[in-house]
Formats: structure tokens, C-alpha cells, sequence
């Protein structure tokens, strides 16, 4: 069951963020997103990226937070997903942070790397 196997990973991380284990819980999370890749949850996929973009906002990494939330609001967007707000109100809240100018060039950043 690779699927409940992403779904223990990622309530796995869930547990060690909690703890303050940041590196242990993006650990599992990378591990559930690279199974949920490959059986193709998209869903799953962008649930993960946000968990994972949420730690490293907390963390104030916003580059590597947007690289993560960026996808998976746009993952949510196209599958019609009301899950979007959950990136989204990251996104928001670095853009509060940071400024917009600063968040277009990141975007813009990673949009020539992709």
C-alpha cells in the first residue's frame, strides 16, 4: 500500500515537527513526496509540498518555502482543490514579509532555473 505508506511518512513528520525536529520531518516528508510521485497522487503531492513549505517558512527560508508552495498551489488550482488556500496563505504572508519586489525576483528566479 505505497499510498498509506506516503500518508505514515507524512504523519510521521507531523509528529517530529511538533518535537521542533524540523530535519527529521522534512526527511519523511521528502520521502512521501518522492512515493506519491511515483504512484502519480497528485493530490497527495501537493499536500506534501505544502507541509514541506510550511516548515520552511517557519524556519524563515522563503526562497525554498516558495519553490515548494508555488507548485502545490498550482497543483491544487488545476485538480479544482479548495486546498489551494493552504499554499496560498503562505504565499500571502511572505509576500507580507518579504515585499513584493522581492518575492517577483524570487519567482522570476525560479522560473529561469525550471
Amino acid at each position: 500500500d505505497r499510498q498509506g505508506e506516503g500518508a505514515t511518512l507524512n504523519n510521521l513528520a507531523t509528529t517530529a515537527h511538533a518535537k521542533g525536529d524540523y530535519d527529521t520531518a522534512l526527511s519523511y516528508l521528502e520521502k512521501s513526496l518522492k512515493i506519491q510521485q511515483e504512484i502519480g497522487d497528485i493530490n497527495g503531492m501537493a499536500t506534501t509540498l505544502t507541509n514541506m513549505g510550511a516548515m520552511l517558512f517557519e524556519q524563515q527560508r522563503f526562497e525554498e518555502a516558495i519553490a515548494l508552495l508555488m507548485p502545490a498551489y498550482q497543483i491544487f488550482e488545476k485538480i479544482g482543490s479548495p486546498n489551494k488556500q493552504a499554499p496560498g496563505g503562505y504565499l500571502g504572508a511572505i509576500i507580507k514579509k518579504i515585499g513584493e519586489t522581492r518575492f517577483a525576483a524570487i519567482i522570476n528566479k525560479l522560473n529561469q532555473n525550471s
